[in-house]
């Protein structure tokens, strides 16, 4: 008797070939290894996202007949015993750090809950600060910028870490360029990311700097992610990271903003909305949101261009005259100051896949862009 499942129509994916790949060499490999540092304590999906990361790009690489590239990885840990538990589901890594030898292309750092005792590590410190020299790269996930920073990697190089952690991460490490904003930063060889699912950004940009942006475009869809949200793209949104106004007219003002983008919101004008003299409005707005009206103003239209690239298909000059821009080129010049690409490349990025919003059902966004 014949299965039912036997007859069952299975899906045949069609993987094409990844383009622009280096040029293959006749009985060479040139595999990069990878090595994550993990911790005991170590959040599950910033240790196993990256990872998965580079064995989706295996994937595609041994589709394309090239097993002679892609990454080899390996797991070592700072404490003994698993390095997390999950309900029975036990992870644990290859050897402990001290162990490693040989030739090391990338270095990732996780991060971990419970830092201040591994922090406390001389001998993990010390054998970061030396491995550091004799690998190509280094990277950070979420806090283990932390880490790299008691190793002095960071002294003097721009860095971010997640959001929660900046205000004590400033006062702990004045000589580190910290920027608070970005999902990820890439200053010379060391490489910091905010948080859990920026760690996946930044690396799927690591796919791309060594392989090119055709295997990171198969990455992030065999992933169903974005490719690639911009480094620089914030962890915040502009409504959701300012402090919430005590005074109820700059409430006002600021709902006025968000509503009517593309009024005119000059400090007179919007002076005008909350019934104060244009001077006295502007210090209480700056003292009251933490931002001067003209860049809260400036970073609303930005969010609400933001909104309409990637959830309706406007026409660009729609999107510059709704978002107070006047033009598109204006719309250019403000994407390309804040997010350095362009709005057009920002839509193939991150515009919504399937159904879009009709134009006459604009709704206006006040959710949160980039935290992750």
């Amino acid at each position: 008797m014949t299965s039912s499942r036997e007859n069952a129509n299975v899906p045949v994916y069609s993987i094409p070939q990844v383009e622009g790949l280096p040029r293959k060499r006749k009985g060479r490999r040139t595999r990069k290894r990878i090595v994550v540092v993990t911790h005991k304590g170590s959040n599950t999906l910033e240790f196993i996202g990256p990872i998965y990361v580079f064995e989706e790009a295996n994937f595609f690489l041994e589709y394309s007949n090239r097993t002679d590239i892609g990454y080899d990885i390996e797991v070592v840990t700072t404490d003994p015993g698993p390095v997390f538990e999950v309900k029975g589901l036990k992870m644990m890594a290859d050897k402990p750090f001290y162990e490693l030898s040989g030739e090391i292309d990338t270095l990732i750092v996780q991060a971990v809950d419970e830092d201040e005792g591994t922090l406390a590590n001389t001998e993990f410190i010390d054998w970061l600060a030396d491995m550091s020299k004799r690998v190509r790269r280094v990277v950070s996930i979420c806090v283990g910028t932390y880490f790299l920073a008691e190793a002095g990697l960071l002294d003097g190089k721009r860095a971010t870490t997640h959001w929660a952690a900046c205000t004590h991460f400033a006062k702990q490490y004045p000589n580190v360029r910290l920027e608070p904003e970005p999902i990820f930063v890439k200053d010379g060889d060391v490489y910091t990311s905010a948080g859990a699912t920026s760690g996946l950004d930044l690396t799927v940009a690591l796919v791309e700097e060594d392989f090119g942006h055709d295997l990171a475009r198969r990455v992030a869809q065999g992933l169903v992610m974005y490719l690639k949200r911009p480094g620089n793209q914030s962890q915040f949104s502009v409504f959701t990271s300012r402090d919430f106004p005590k005074e109820e007219r700059i409430r006002w003002v600021q709902n006025y903003i968000s509503e009517n983008p593309e009024a005119d919101l000059s400090v007179e004008a919007l002076a005008r909305q909350a019934s104060m003299s244009p001077r006295n409005f502007s210090r209480v707005f700056s003292n009251e949101v933490g931002l001067s009206p003209g860049k809260f103003v400036e970073l609303s239209r930005l969010e609400r261009a933001r909104f309409l690239l990637e959830d309706t298909d406007l026409p660009l000059p729609d999107v510059a005259d709704k978002c107070g821009y006047g033009t598109a080129d204006g719309l250019r010049l403000a994407f390309n100051r804040h997010l350095d690409v362009s709005p057009r490349e920002y839509r193939q990025r991150f515009s919504s896949t399937g159904y879009q919003l009709p134009h006459d059902r604009l709704r206006t966004s006040r959710r949160s862009i980039g935290t992750g």
